[in-house]
């Protein structure tokens, strides 16, 4: 049987490049009308849900207005979900989602200068239209997260790898992949791995690296 796939992107044209996502897909697509009950309905009638547009670590936005914030997590939980908005990846990480989601994503020059990373407009639209083209050609795939960072890894504009290094996906069985910042990820296993000998010392002296380790792989 094929899977029923629910879209809920709200109208804004500063993201309007992700209707390539799901254009002609014969999906439910909801775009304005954003009454809690009439959501959680939907998404207990759909196998996947996908989350598109501006939103923070507390969930997805209508402008200032949250739509998908905590209490609809149980429901979530129970679905494949794609959630593609600003520190999406702290929503999920909370309550464990499944599915292809987004850390801080740039697709704003605003947005390019608040994190310091030099881009033009024109950097930043060919950046979205290769990452929406990227999602719609694997989306669902169970190696989505491999197939669209290597689509999107054709571009190495700043802007580019800024969101590449900003990507993740959890599969079912809570398998995590991908890293805010692979640097300091590669900093804390050779730490463990250099230390690996000693490292139970290490952390009875230092009881505050551990905390500090995870932190800096988040």
């Amino acid at each position: 049987m094929k899977k029923k796939t629910l879209v809920i992107h709200p109208k804004d044209p500063s993201t309007d490049f992700l209707c390539e996502i799901y254009r002609d897909r014969e999906f439910t697509e909801i775009k304005e009308g954003f009454e809690t009950d009439k959501l959680k309905n939907l998404i207990g009638e759909h196998d996947r849900i996908i989350l598109l547009g501006h939103g923070y670590h507390n969930g997805l936005l209508n402008y200032y207005e949250t739509i998908i914030d905590d209490s609809f997590a149980e429901l979530l939980k129970e679905k494949e979900v794609v959630g593609i908005w600003c520190y999406a990846q702290a929503f999920f990480e909370r309550h464990q989602l499944c599915g292809f989601h987004t850390d801080m994503f740039i697709s704003e020059p605003d947005e390019a200068t608040v994190m310091g990373i030099s881009a033009t407009q024109k950097s930043i639209e060919i950046s979205n239209r290769v990452f929406a083209k990227a999602v719609r050609k694997n989306l669902f795939r169970p190696d989505c997260y491999n197939r669209i960072l290597q689509y999107y890894k054709c571009l190495s504009s700043p802007v580019a790898q800024f969101n590449q290094e900003r990507l993740y996906y959890r599969n079912t069985d809570g398998v995590l992949q991908g890293c805010e910042n692979p640097s300091i990820a590669n900093w804390a296993t050779n730490f463990v791995n250099e230390n690996l000998s000693n490292l139970s010392a290490i952390l009875r002296d230092n009881p505050g690296l551990l905390t500090a380790l995870i932190n800096k792989t988040k």
